[in-house]
């Protein structure tokens, strides 16, 4: 198959670009010419099946970008529609026969920070023009029916579609991201663990809780760190992702908060940790819970992710009901802590839920749907 995917660019810190570019390497090496339209995309995979297509764009600012990346987008697939057969984006675009909602709905991200902030702040999303330009892209892809089908990577994504935009159900596949079960492992603890928390300065018996993420805001960085000052036995929070640092609250001295920045090698920093937690106050889904799982690390996570649908309470990690629950997290926390039989227990079955979303059996229901789309 020839498979246009459009895509802004590809950047190794941010966990949907990273599995776009993963996606598309794993079309290529079988045997699909997949033809890449972005702004920026830089990739190790240098396969003769994966062709760039620059999409010029007026880049003075995330409103001018996004607007100008969606009509330039537009006036080039339009024109080669006959190239391709299928037409696939990860971006909130105008032109395609697949959206691919990885970014979830930007209505209820903003309903579900709404709820969460104060006066002024709700006056900056009002006067944000960037804000109206994605809802408006949002509700022309929906309400204006401009796709044959739409992949939903969870179904909190699904139902948020249905509920904001009235979508037939029957439109909207769901289809749950894949990982690389190779690369996240349980078995890199032996090769990188000592090496990380060298770095970091910290002892091989130190407990550490990971969170991994960029948008700090969103995903409830906040939330964590007022979690891990309430815990009463030492404890290290490392921070890997990129975000904003007014967010860096104080916490106890009894606990280590340390911010890593975004790292290409994050395979190595669940290897460090003990348990990952992800207090997120919106996220579609999420890639990193199923890196945390594959790696065989408890996931904590709240209902407001996607991911918290695979995941079973006590069983794979915990579940929280909002993320402002910070004594629920410090709770589950210390059960890990404390609890070294239910650590390695649910361990190992992190990994084994992990092994059900390999990217083979991933690109297996996107081939199959595929299959069906071309056939409307």
């Amino acid at each position: 198959m020839k498979i246009a995917i459009l895509r802004k660019k590809y950047t190794f810190h941010g966990g949907a670009e990273g599995f776009s570019s993963s996606f598309i390497e794993r079309l290529a090496a079988d045997g699909h010419e997949v033809h890449i339209f972005a702004i920026k995309w830089q990739s190790d995979d240098k396969h003769g099946n994966i062709h760039f297509h620059k999409v010029p764009v007026i880049a003075l600012n995330s409103f001018l970008r996004d607007f100008s990346f969606a009509i330039s987008s537009y006036l080039m697939l339009k024109r080669r529609r006959k190239q391709f057969d299928i037409i696939q984006t990860h971006d909130k675009t105008i032109y395609q026969e697949l959206y691919r909602a990885g970014d979830g709905c930007h209505i209820e991200w903003l309903k579900q920070r709404w709820r969460r902030i104060g006066f002024l702040e709700k006056l900056s999303i009002i006067l944000n023009p960037y804000h109206w330009l994605i809802l408006e892209l949002e509700r022309s892809i929906f309400k204006q029916h401009r796709y044959k089908k739409i992949i939903a990577i969870s179904e909190m994504v699904k139902r948020n579609i249905i509920e904001n935009y009235r979508v037939q159900p029957s439109d909207i596949d769901v289809i749950y991201n894949g990982v690389d079960i190779e690369k996240y492992h349980p078995r890199n603890r032996d090769k990188y663990r000592s090496e990380i928390r060298q770095k970091h300065g910290l002892k091989d018996t130190d407990f550490v809780v990971l969170f991994m993420g960029s948008g700090f805001e969103r995903k409830g960085v906040k939330y964590l760190i007022e979690a891990v000052g309430r815990i009463p036995e030492a404890v290290t929070l490392l921070i890997v992702g990129k975000g904003s640092p007014h967010l860096r609250f104080s916490h106890s001295p009894r606990q280590s908060i340390i911010f890593c920045g975004p790292q290409k090698e994050n395979y190595k920093y669940y290897a460090a940790a003990d348990v990952f937690v992800f207090p997120t106050i919106y996220e579609p889904f999420g890639n990193v819970h199923l890196e945390a799982l594959a790696s065989g690390l408890p996931v904590i996570t709240t209902k407001n992710s996607g991911a918290a649908e695979i995941i079973k309470d006590a069983v794979h990690g915990f579940v929280i009901n909002k993320p402002e629950d910070v004594a629920s997290i410090a709770e589950k926390i210390g059960v890990f802590i404390n609890d070294r039989d239910a650590l390695e227990s649910m361990s190992k079955k992190a990994r084994q839920l992990a092994e059900e979303f390999t990217f083979e059996k991933h690109i297996s229901k996107i081939k199959d749907l595929y299959e069906r789309v071309i056939a409307l």
